[in-house]
């Protein structure tokens, strides 16, 4: 508009100089006239391109809603059963004084030789085979057998292995296999594959129209709190992004975390302009001179009693950025009264219940052995899916901090409406639960095996990756564009 007022006022301007009066001729002779020029023609004012309509909040909420409510009431069930054979046959494969020993923590054997390493190879693949929940997801025997075999191969042409070259080997066969965020080896956990956000800061574009690759724009919360696009992208180290689009060059930036000062909080209350803001930074509490910190308790199980008191309102922000994880039970309880029961996100879990299984959780049934155990033994259990419908936006804000139990609370708000992610990528581990401490009988060395598989809202395996935002901004800053998106849209003047 100010730019029609400055064109109309230049217009007029010109016009009123059209009209003044012609000057008075001199009384004395005329000089001869110099030669006649061309004048110049005036270079017209150019119509000013007009600015797209901000995306309308409730039609961007909506098409949200409508993608997450087709996945979580999709009438197919998540068919896992490839991936949980019957294994009654490994039934017995320890004695109880093996899984003690597999069980305890200990160091290297005095005189550790060459053959015993070989030997801890063939005892570990006899692990994954018996105990880890996600063996037949990365395809079983005929993919860990050829491993096996080549680990045992380059260890024996080594003069003096040691307990390092173990694990140092058989990271590197194994680490492009295991695309699992809870697996941990020694020293190593599978990091290889895990793939972060990447962004160009200060580029914000109204519309996608005419531009090159939508791929690489996502929707964002503009500095003036307005949903729009901006260039982002998911890369393992940016150097596969382009350079240039669109006529901008692109100084691609990885996406950081919400730093962390001190002790990360169990769970906290408190408000913006009415709006409640929760936050949850661990569902599991810390240990002090080897017990729970009594603090962290109480405020877990504050998180787990107080859902229904925020069920009416209508406008809320849960911050899950650095949540690691933990037991899901609080956030189950918090979710169960916030909702009403009503919402349940899509997946399935079920536990490898092997002897070793056993050894750990006394509680499991001695007939579940060589079988997967069903899920309803555990608080998380298995659901097809059901949505629940509610007015009322809320904004979960997330980032690769957010795992496991992190993670699981990202995916219960994604079975309610109007609940829209903010943030970046969430960590990626979340493909396996209940992980164990193994021990390798001759090496010790440490091996952390999960022995559930899970499998949420599809079966593709979000590990390393994470799960993505609906709206893509610089995690650190997420609560303050969030806090901006709401004002610009007046979200808080509508309650």
């Amino acid at each position: 508009m100010k730019k029609r007022a400055l064109l109309s006022l230049l217009l007029a301007l010109t016009l009123l100089a059209g009209c003044a009066p012609a000057a008075e001729a001199p009384t004395s002779t005329l000089a001869p006239l110099p030669t006649a020029t061309a004048s110049p023609t005036p270079t017209p004012e150019p119509t000013p391109t007009p600015t797209p309509e901000p995306v309308d909040f409730r039609e961007f909420l909506d098409g949200v809603n409508a993608a997450r409510k087709a996945i979580i009431t999709r009438e197919e069930p998540l068919d896992i059963s490839p991936y949980t054979p019957d294994f009654h046959e490994q039934n017995h494969t320890f004695t109880e004084a093996e899984m003690e020993r597999l069980s305890t923590e200990h160091g290297p054997e005095e005189n550790l030789t060459k053959d015993d390493l070989l030997a801890d190879v063939n005892t570990f693949f006899t692990l994954l085979q018996t105990t880890y929940g996600a063996y037949h997801y990365f395809g079983g025997d005929d993919v860990f057998f050829p491993i096996r075999d080549a680990v045992r191969e380059e260890l024996a042409a080594m003069e003096a292995p040691t307990v390092q070259d173990l694990n140092d080997v058989l990271y590197r066969h194994l680490s492009p296999i295991l695309i699992d965020g809870h697996f941990i080896l020694g020293n190593y956990g599978m990091r290889d594959h895990v793939q972060y956000m990447y962004y160009v800061p200060g580029i914000y574009l109204d519309s996608l129209d005419g531009v090159e690759d939508p791929a690489y724009l996502k929707p964002t919360i503009g500095p003036d709190g307005r949903i729009c696009w901006w260039y982002a992208a998911i890369s393992r180290d940016g150097s596969d992004l382009p350079s240039a689009l669109d006529g901008h060059t692109l100084a691609w930036q990885r996406a950081g975390m919400l730093p962390r000062n001190g002790k990360a909080i169990a769970f906290d209350e408190s408000e913006w302009e009415g709006v409640p803001i929760l936050i949850s930074r661990r569902m599991i509490a810390s240990l002090v001179n080897g017990s729970r910190d009594p603090d962290d308790l109480k405020a877990l199980e504050r998180l787990a009693s107080c859902g229904e008191e925020y069920a009416g309102s209508p406008l809320l922000i849960f911050d899950v950025r650095g949540n690691g994880g933990g037991d899901e039970k609080y956030i189950d309880s918090w979710f169960q009264g916030w909702s009403g029961g009503k919402g349940e996100r899509r997946g399935t879990i079920t536990f490898r219940c092997s002897q070793l299984f056993l050894h750990h959780h006394t509680f499991i049934s001695p007939e579940h052995i060589g079988t997967y155990c069903p899920a309803p033994l555990y608080p998380t259990g298995t659901s097809a899916g059901a949505w629940a419908e509610r007015s009322g936006p809320t904004f979960v804000l997330q980032d690769k901090g957010t795992a496991s139990a992190g993670e699981g609370t990202v995916l219960r708000f994604h079975a309610v409406a109007d609940s829209l992610t903010v943030g970046g990528l969430t960590c990626g581990c979340y493909l396996t639960a209940n992980n164990i401490n193994l021990y390798l009988p001759h090496s010790g060395l440490h091996c952390g095996i999960g022995t559930g598989l899970i499998s949420n809202e599809t079966d593709e395996n979000r590990d390393g990756v994470g799960y993505l935002p609906d709206l893509w901004v610089e995690p650190s800053k997420a609560l303050d564009a969030v806090k901006r998106l709401i004002e610009y849209y007046g979200l808080n003047t509508e309650q």
